[in-house]
């Protein structure tokens, strides 16, 4: 919505009351279809403490819009508005002014109007800004931690704020605090403020204002719209006089703001007046000269750190791990997750804690922002201001560009193997194609590393497995194909194992030529008509889309099985794959690999389609274990020891997130250099 309208440059008067207060906006402000809006007003005294405010915003939850309603401004305070919005990094700063005459209010009564200000300006946002929720602040507030909009768990909030008169027995003025208050725009909202507003014109117009005048004007308003709109009470991370760690604003009223060391030095160092600064470090090596350094945690000093030094951000997206990770219809439920997937998912938020720990190590701090996946998007991106972004399970094929510069992380071929990337995952990454001959022969002990766990059956797959069993179940249970002799019961048929992939997945959409039926189909009419026997096993994260596939088995040259993956690839004779991750098993068994599509590893398979593949099934009877073993060994420890992060080996993860990290915030570095 464009607020041009409502910011313009001309002055207008309100004609809703009697009150003389003329309003023109200085700096206007473009919603993006915003569901919050952060709203504070002040005079020119407390314009230092907004000041504070909105670059705490800017800094720890960045991306949101706001508006500042600042009160007979001095010129000094407008052109510092005006800068302020300007040197924002994210948050989008409206200033709106007010001139009304104050002169022949005694002191009391213009603080208090000054407090009464804030609700003619909610009055005017609710009627103009359509859909967008606000949340009004004290200006001398400091925001401390990203907000999660969880003000209320009541789902029919329309204004939630500290109530304090459970009982009825506390005054009216302190019935309620007024320090930080959400509001719904519904249209009984809209009248309650305006009622509240309207009355607080009345007792500007007479003269009348006394202290806690807002608190209390709010308080009779809200028994009086009791019966139509809905008031329940804010949650305290939202308005802390006690500045937890885990709360979101710390409300500083009164002495609070030059009492609690905490408070005092991030509100300095946000103010950006080098006076200040100067105070908040000398306070800084006071307490560390007195051995009172303790009163500072890890976490406040983290924020120290990134208010005094402007540090390099990261912002790290994380998808919601109860929830699908691709886009759900409208109203559908998501699944319940079982114990499989819940043990897959994990090993992402593993990831997520290691990387961004190696990147505060650094020096680069990070901000873990856990949003439903499909949320995860450019637009909400560049709204976290970050100098660069590292977004799940995504690539540049599917990513249109933002601001913000991004690298791809990703769990490849097993659970505890990530890769990050700036162009994204296997094929769509910036090293591919692969030349095995171009890697260096390293002594690395990867390969063999991960030969033995799989010989001495340590070995587990990306998905869970039935158990491993003899040949002699394994053909009694019709796993395996078996010989048509009854007098060798013990033998089963040469055969091609085909581990099936999800048709429609990202692999296949982005990394393949050919859609999976048709090279299902092509195999299965070569198989029949060269006598070879294929071996399937069905994808076990979607039973649904293996159905077109099991309609291709008749007993005789093709066979369904659900054995243990490693009985599959260890009986077969090759392992043919449009580029599953079951390919780069198969390199652990010295299996003759033949790749249709796409993948890291193909550098070391035979490249097939559906007219060579006499040529790919050659290969494979040709293909001598020894030959391949070198190849692959070269393939798995480049790819294990200098590319991926292989969490299973930490002392190598370690060197290899250091390494990450270090290149990112070297990115940043120069990206800031680069900037005029």
């Amino acid at each position: 919505m464009n607020l041009s309208k409502i910011f313009s440059l001309g002055k207008t008067r309100d004609t809703a009351s009697r009150v003389e207060r003329a309003v023109s906006y200085i700096v206007p402000l473009q919603l993006k279809r915003e569901a919050l809006l952060i709203y504070s007003s002040c005079d020119s005294d407390y314009f230092k403490y907004a000041q504070a405010l909105i670059r705490s915003i800017d800094l720890f939850s960045p991306g949101f819009a706001f508006l500042l309603h600042i009160v007979n401004p001095t010129e000094e305070v407008r052109n510092a508005a005006s800068h302020l919005a300007a040197s924002l990094k994210s948050t989008r700063l409206a200033v709106s002014v007010e001139s009304i005459d104050l002169a022949d209010l005694p002191p009391d009564a213009r603080r208090t109007y000054y407090a009464c200000a804030r609700f003619p300006g909610i009055s005017r946002l609710l009627k103009e800004c359509g859909t967008a929720a606000i949340l009004c602040l004290d200006a001398d507030s400091l925001i401390v931690n990203p907000i999660d909009s969880d003000f209320t768990d009541k789902a029919d909030a329309d204004v939630v704020v500290d109530l304090r008169n459970a009982d009825g027995q506390v005054q009216e003025h302190v019935a309620i605090a007024a320090g930080a208050i959400w509001l719904r725009p519904t249209p009984h909202v809209r009248k309650f403020v305006m009622d509240l507003a309207q009355e607080i014109d009345g007792l500007v117009q007479n003269r009348e204002l006394s202290w806690f005048a807002d608190q209390t004007i709010f308080y009779r308003q809200m028994q009086a719209h009791a019966k139509s709109v809905r008031f329940y009470n804010l949650k305290r991370k939202y308005l802390d006089w006690n500045f937890a760690e885990d709360s979101i604003v710390w409300s500083a009223k009164g002495k609070r703001k030059e009492n609690d060391i905490r408070f005092l030095v991030l509100y300095l160092l946000l103010s950006r007046d080098s006076r200040q600064a100067r105070a908040a470090g000398q306070m800084l090596a006071a307490l560390g000269e007195a051995g009172s350094a303790q009163a500072m945690s890890s976490w406040l000093a983290g924020r120290i750190r990134q208010a005094r030094q402007g540090l390099a951000r990261v912002a790290l997206f994380v998808p919601r791990l109860d929830l699908p990770w691709k886009q759900m219809q409208a109203q559908a439920l998501p699944p319940a997750l079982t114990e499989d997937v819940l043990g897959l998912r994990l090993r992402w938020r593993e990831f997520a804690t290691r990387i961004a720990n190696a990147l505060e190590v650094q020096g680069v701090l990070v901000d873990l922002i856990e949003i439903p996946a499909p949320d995860i998007e450019p637009a909400r991106v560049d709204a976290s201001g970050a100098d660069i972004a590292l977004i799940p399970h995504r690539c540049h094929l599917d990513w249109e560009s933002g601001s913000t510069p991004v690298f791809f992380y990703m769990q490849e071929y097993f659970r505890w193997v990530f890769v990050v990337n700036e162009r994204g995952w296997s094929a769509a990454s910036s090293t591919y194609p692969m030349d095995v001959n171009a890697l260096a022969d390293k002594a690395s002990n990867a390969f063999q590393t991960y030969r033995d766990k799989l010989l001495t059956g340590a070995w587990s797959s990306k998905f869970d497995q039935v158990p491993q069993k003899s040949t002699f179940e394994l053909i009694a249970e019709g796993a395996l194909p078996a010989v048509p002799d009854s007098s060798r019961p013990m033998e089963h048929l040469p055969f091609i194992f085909l581990p099936l992939q999800i048709p429609h997945d990202q692999s296949i959409r982005y990394f393949s030529p050919i859609e999976e039926i048709d090279m299902v189909r092509a195999l299965v009419e070569w198989a029949r008509t060269r006598n070879v026997a294929v071996v399937m096993k069905p994808h076990p994260a979607n039973r649904k889309a293996m159905r077109q596939f099991e309609e291709f088995v008749d007993h005789r040259h093709i066979f369904w099985s659900e054995a243990n993956i490693n009985d599959l690839i260890q009986h077969s004779t090759a392992v043919y794959a449009i580029n599953s991750g079951v390919g780069f098993e198969a390199l652990l068994h010295l299996k003759p690999v033949v790749t249709f599509g796409r993948a890291e590893y193909d550098c070391v398979t035979f490249h097939a389609n559906t007219g060579n593949l006499d040529d790919a099934w050659n290969y494979c009877l040709t293909s001598d274990p020894s030959s391949l073993a070198d190849t692959y060994r070269r393939f798995v420890n480049w790819f294990l020891d200098d590319y991926a992060i292989d969490m299973s080996r930490p002392e190598h993860a370690a060197v290899r997130l250091a390494e990450i990290a270090g290149g990112i915030k070297a990115l940043i570095s120069e990206r800031r250099l680069s900037k005029p």
